[in-house]
């Protein structure tokens, strides 16, 4: 039983000192998160994720209190209608919101415009529809202001479903629940 408590008592002191030798060491900020292509990960509320370590460094500076706090991961994320790579108008007002917020804001370093489809279709085919479905809002920002020079668009096909649907479901309730894999996610980089 000693040893359990010894055990405890060491972890409990190796955990208080990390932040008081990263501290001393001169950080001021906590580390934070970032996707597989660099780009720090915000929350579906728009905040920055970050790590409890402290950090020298800190990427969400311009973020907690810029553009992407003001416009949450719902926000940037356009729907499609199954097979269509054409905007419906509920998600053309919604893009309008969105761009007017991008194109004024001083903040925005980059754009970056990610197409996704659902699992339905050949691979070869839905990485196609993706980056036709980027293409279009690309397209929509670009006539609504939106300097294109500064813009990726990438298209990853069937990959990142954020569904649960069985395969084995009825074509028609098959479509209904893959809906938001059909998207296209806006994701924002601030100028540090």
């Amino acid at each position: 039983m000693n040893n359990i408590k010894k055990a405890s008592l060491l972890a409990t002191v190796c955990v208080m000192l990390v932040p008081a030798v990263s501290f001393a060491a001169g950080a001021s900020f906590r580390d934070v998160v970032k996707d597989a292509r660099g780009n720090v990960v915000v929350s579906t509320n728009g905040n920055c994720v970050e790590t409890q370590w402290e950090s020298s460094s800190n990427q969400c500076g311009a973020k907690k209190h810029g553009v992407a706090s003001r416009l949450s991961k719902e926000e940037r994320t356009v729907y499609f209608d199954f097979n269509k790579s054409t905007l419906n108008a509920k998600e053309k007002a919604k893009l309008d919101e969105v761009s007017k917020i991008i194109v004024d804001s001083k903040e925005v370093a980059s754009v970056d415009i990610v197409g996704y489809t659902d699992m339905i279709g050949k691979s070869s085919y839905n990485k196609k529809l993706s980056v036709k479905r980027a293409h279009t809002v690309k397209s929509f920002l670009a006539a609504r202001g939106l300097k294109t020079k500064n813009v990726r668009v990438e298209g990853l096909g069937e990959s990142n479903s954020v569904t649960k649907c069985d395969a084995k479901m009825d074509r028609k309730d098959l479509i209904a629940c893959l809906a938001a894999d059909r998207r296209v996610e806006i994701e924002l980089n601030v100028k540090q």
